[in-house]
């Protein structure tokens, strides 16, 4: 799930459809080559995906044309990527990421882009964890993963109620209207909570600390990096350095075009990228691959381990998936290779 949200909040409504409805239409940014279609999530983030297609002098160094597609949730978009629709999906976490390939779809991750940047937003009755009563969550997501995570690590699983959610615009409206006394949110909802009173209890990075990290990664089709190495390549050359420059002194002159596919304003954008928590460079490869340069030893199989603990929990898979299997579905070379001089 969503590495910012899947909208900016109930205020952004209008302008999201309206940019969904663009988007699906085919929002693109012209380079020569063939076309190359992802699945992305708008909201108030401007995601690496979106920074690189609204800026010539990043997507033209990806030789194809980048078209754009929104999804609502990681689940759906590792859902039409095995359907062919995409090939690619950007900000894709954990959990959809590891049912997909435990239920047979050939996709592996290639670059680790963030961390989740979410919360757990109570009202004013809940002064701590033990009045807890009632949390929201979007079903199946990262979000859904860390807190059960941390209910696990508080002893709270069998004295807190999770409400599930298939949208995270839902559960924000129950929590406003009192339905529920607590949702764990992604970073943009959690803005608009506060301005609605809401008091922040714990946060995702409180969560990680735990061993339960969201995390959103850049996932590609293995049959299409097969035939495509070379724009797979070029892409998470671009995806990297779009990362770097939306944190740096020119993020307004980058964030700005990439607005217009978030459906959000430009300077809620800049605003909100400028705060997210994306994995620094120098943090990349540890997240790819181990000490011993395979992708069984780094942070995100181990990730992933528990991830597939989970989706077992949740009847979403039978077994975990054995660590072979895991290393099979991450790809450090294109970063190995990014590292080494290959975007030059």
């Amino acid at each position: 799930m969503p590495r910012k949200s899947i909208v900016a909040g109930m205020a952004g409504v209008a302008a999201l459809a309206l940019s969904a409805g663009m988007a699906g239409c085919g929002a693109s940014a012209d380079s020569s080559g063939p076309v190359l279609k992802i699945g992305y999530f708008q909201g108030a983030v401007a995601g690496p995906e979106a920074v690189v297609a609204a800026n010539p002098d990043l997507a033209s160094h990806v030789k194809s044309t980048i078209q754009l597609r929104p999804i609502d949730s990681g689940v759906a978009g590792m859902a039409q990527l095995r359907a062919g629709a995409f090939p690619v999906v950007s900000g894709v976490g954990n959990p959809p990421f590891v049912g997909a390939f435990a239920s047979g779809t050939d996709v592996e991750a290639v670059f680790v882009e963030s961390i989740d940047e979410s919360g757990l937003v109570v009202d004013d009755a809940i002064r701590s964890n033990a009045d807890l009563k009632k949390v929201g969550v979007l079903v199946g997501s990262t979000l859904d993963f860390q807190l059960r995570g941390w209910l696990s690590s508080q002893k709270l699983t069998d004295r807190v109620q999770v409400a599930s959610f298939a949208s995270e615009a839902a559960e924000a409206a129950a929590w406003k209207s009192g339905k529920i006394d607590s949702v764990y949110i992604s970073q943009a909802y959690l803005l608009d909570l506060k301005k609605h009173g809401g008091r922040v209890l714990t946060t995702a990075t409180d969560v990680a600390r735990l061993g339960y990290a969201a995390v959103n990664m850049l996932a590609v089709d293995k049959a299409y990096a097969k035939r495509n190495p070379a724009v797979v390549q070029q892409l998470v050359c671009q995806v990297a350095k779009a990362q770097t420059l939306v944190k740096g002194p020119q993020a307004a002159k980058y964030v700005t075009p990439a607005s217009r596919f978030l459906g959000v304003k430009a300077a809620d954008a800049i605003a909100a990228t400028g705060d997210y928590p994306y994995v620094p460079q120098a943090e990349e490869t540890g997240w790819l691959q181990g000490p011993d340069g395979t992708a069984a030893s780094g942070k995100l199989a181990k990730n992933f381990q528990l991830t597939g603990q989970f989706l077992v929990t949740q009847g979403r898979a039978k077994s975990v998936p054995p660590i072979d299997l895991i290393a099979a579905h991450i790809d450090p070379s294109f970063w190995a290779k990014a590292q080494s001089g290959g975007c030059a």
